[in-house]
């Protein structure tokens, strides 16, 4: 992919809270947000896979986006949500600490993502957002995860829903 196709565009972004920074989904992958709700475990995913969850009868895998981030993991807390995405495989669920607002960012409050290491692991921030004084990361979650990763979550919810009927 070129540069350009890979960097932030202007428009909505949900904005949510891991630990004390501020990160940014766009708002056309979002489907919904729910509070944190019963997630049932199963064995043998990777450590960043929650579980599952019952959404309305269909199952869905749910990533807990610190642990998949590389911080460490926190007891939930009232604030803590699950905002259930749009991707290939299906719905995702990812926990975060709390979803804070819809902003709308224009082309001049964006800035590409500043080059910090490894490119291939930070390839998931788009960019950053400029919101007042504070930076908000924004972020591609689906391009956080690999497509082997991908598809062991689609694989278990899969098994899951085949349990379930």
């Amino acid at each position: 992919m070129s540069d350009l196709s890979m960097k932030a565009k202007p428009g909505q972004y949900l904005t949510f809270q891991l630990m004390s920074e501020q990160y940014g989904v766009a708002i056309e992958t979002v489907r919904e947000i729910n509070q944190f709700g019963e997630i049932t475990p199963v064995p043998r995913t990777p450590d960043y896979v929650k579980g599952v969850m019952n959404l309305r009868g269909k199952i869905i895998p749910v990533v807990n986006l610190r642990i998949k981030f590389g911080m460490d993991s926190q007891d939930t807390t009232r604030d803590t949500c699950i905002i259930v995405i749009d991707t290939e495989i299906g719905q995702v669920g990812m926990i975060v600490d709390s979803v804070k607002e819809v902003v709308d960012l224009q082309e001049n409050q964006i800035e590409p993502s500043p080059v910090l290491g490894n490119e291939n692991a930070m390839s998931f921030v788009r960019g950053m957002g400029k919101v007042d004084n504070k930076v908000v990361i924004l972020v591609d979650i689906v391009s956080a995860f690999s497509a082997d990763q991908m598809g062991v979550m689609a694989n278990f919810s899969h098994n899951e829903e085949a349990k379930a009927a």
